[in-house]
């Protein structure tokens, strides 16, 4: 009789861990990367400090003036571990044959500070397949460390769907830690990149298909090419708006894009106003910057555990790729015209339900009411201080709360019946 009691507990046990959120395990952590640390005349102890200070976790050791060969990568991989950082290496090697990267895999594999692999940015329809042989010539090489190559948006791909799953069958989805992709949204004459939420859509949808972590680059600059502002630099309210809404879609993997201010001599495209100037100063943006990211680590101790299930959009006009939520969703916002994000997410672990509410208005501060479902009980605001839940402003008797937020804002909740 106790045999029987005990192996019912022990499956149970097992599906408990074998069904963690999309694409978890369960030592993950919610970690923040950046494009483009210090390059090589500035690879000094207040540089670093400067990227630890502002909660950085991983480097991609690739960017402007950066040294990519072994010597300069093995330099940037000491230098964070001064730091409690670790990095993606980048060498020229992974272009090669493949005994070149095999001989460069050797030269890093087993590294305490190596996170893994950078191949390569944004490949195309006609690259990809060669991209997928390089990714998998990789792994073989060393099945512990990480692989990172960053896809297009999806404005610049046909068939983007199609061309992300020929991505994700080619290297293995069981071999893929991030699903990764850009898409800028603060565009030249303050307009909004038409195609930002659907982008984010559509990686949220496949992250959950796949049961894979999804990885979006934050827009850190402005850039003008042959004299025509492309992108605008965005400022503190439109870097949070961009932050939020990544965490409102399920986004893992943060990464700033870049860190530092560089350019190509002679080049045709000009970078302005990244966190980092090119004299190693702090812009305007190294305060929001870190402000931000620190945010985000204590959001992210609940959030790395949670599937963003749905996500709706409130307004009098929608995006595309956006959608109202239903009548009966369990959080209404009550004050007509909001123009909110509303992202129900589940830990599929314990079945626990929470919502995260973004104020989409990036120019001015917003205070809404929402009514919740009748079943709900309890709200608890997760802190974005410490990450602890914490008293809302949720009313038993009326079902509804009061919030104020900040431009571009979002807040997290956990919803107890």
């Amino acid at each position: 009789m106790q045999r029987i009691i005990f192996i019912p507990y022990l499956i149970c046990l097992f599906l408990a861990f074998a069904s963690p959120a999309t694409g978890q395990k369960n030592n993950d952590q919610f970690v923040i990367t950046v494009y483009s640390p210090p390059p090589a005349p500035f690879m000094n102890d207040e540089q670093y400090r400067y990227m630890k200070e502002a909660h950085i976790d991983y480097i991609f050791n690739i960017g402007g003036g950066v040294t990519n060969d072994k010597e300069g990568n093995l330099k940037t991989l000491d230098m964070a571990s001064k730091y409690g950082m670790k990095v993606y290496v980048y060498d020229a090697r992974v272009n090669g044959s493949v005994d070149d990267i095999k001989a460069m895999v050797n030269d890093y594999k087993g590294n305490p500070n190596l996170v893994g692999y950078y191949i390569t940015d944004e490949p195309d329809s006609a690259r990809l397949q060669s991209v997928i042989d390089t990714y998998n010539t990789v792994k073989a090489a060393d099945k512990k460390g990480d692989a990172y190559v960053n896809h297009l948006p999806d404005f610049a791909v046909p068939n983007y769907v199609a061309f992300l799953e020929r991505w994700i069958n080619g290297v293995g989805k069981e071999n893929l830690n991030y699903l990764a992709y850009d898409n800028y949204p603060y565009k030249r004459l303050q307009r909004l990149e038409k195609t930002y939420f659907n982008n984010l859509e559509i990686i949220r949808t496949l992250g959950l298909k796949y049961n894979i972590k999804t990885s979006s680059c934050l827009q850190s600059f402005g850039m003008t090419v042959k004299g025509l502002e492309e992108l605008r630099s965005p400022d503190a309210d439109e870097m949070r708006m961009n932050v939020y809404s990544n965490l409102a879609y399920g986004v893992k993997n943060p990464v700033w894009y870049p860190y530092w201010t560089w350019n190509t001599p002679g080049s045709t495209t000009t970078m302005h106003s990244s966190v980092i100037g090119p004299d190693g100063t702090k812009t305007y943006m190294y305060e929001p910057f870190k402000a931000y990211n620190g945010q985000m680590k204590q959001l992210g101790k609940t959030l790395i555990h949670l599937d963003a299930r749905e996500v709706y959009h409130t307004g009098d006009s929608l995006w595309i790729g956006t959608k109202q939520p239903p009548a009966d969703f369990l959080c209404k916002v009550l004050d007509k015209g909001a123009d909110v994000i509303l992202s129900h997410m589940v830990n599929p672990k314990t079945g626990k339900e929470y919502v995260m509410i973004v104020n989409k208005n990036f120019k001015a501060s917003q205070q809404f009411t929402f009514q919740l479902k009748d079943s709900v009980k309890k709200v608890k605001e997760i802190s974005n201080i410490n990450g602890k839940a914490i008293k809302s402003a949720f009313n038993k008797g009326t079902h509804q709360m009061k919030v104020a937020f900040l431009p571009g804002e979002g807040k997290l909740y956990e919803l107890s019946e």
